[in-house]
């Protein structure tokens, strides 16, 4: 893809993260006052469900979008997954690979809907992280600011 259409992709993909985020946020706020029961009502499950669905859509707009267009206008190679997030702790982008490796597994569990998970503890670690994906799209668009 010509670097014009690459950046106009990592714009379009920035506006949707946005969103994802503004979205996200919502949930987290939404969340905040019965995420530490012990059991869920029906409402507080719905509320729980559209927090890990919006999660596990910011976490894939930016590994598999934003951090891969960003590599191919460093003009770096694409790579894995893991690639992409080393790469993005390398530029300062994420804090810590290792977290940003672990958000990636649980939007996994959260996509597949593994059985043999602990559906709060996903609740919980999704609520907690839930700002660092957050943190992750600032970083990332004020990197690519020299893009433009």
């Amino acid at each position: 893809m010509p670097v014009k259409k690459n950046l106009q992709y990592l714009e379009d993909n920035f506006k949707q993260a946005e969103e994802a985020a503004n979205h996200l946020a919502i949930s987290v706020e939404r969340s905040k006052n019965f995420i530490n029961n012990k059991d869920f009502n029906e409402e507080q499950l719905i509320e729980l469900e559209a927090l890990t669905a919006r999660f596990a859509r910011l976490s894939d707009l930016l590994i598999q979008k934003i951090f891969k267009t960003i590599n191919k206008l460093d003009a770096e190679a694409p790579g894995t997954v893991r690639d992409r997030i080393l790469q993005a702790e390398k530029k300062g982008i994420i804090q810590d690979a290792d977290t940003v490796l672990e958000i990636r597994n649980v939007r996994n569990t959260i996509a597949h809907e593994y059985e043999s998970i602990d559906v709060k503890e996903m609740f919980l670690f999704v609520f907690r992280h839930a700002p660092v994906l957050i943190t992750i799209l600032k970083n990332a668009k004020q990197y690519a600011d020299k893009f433009y």
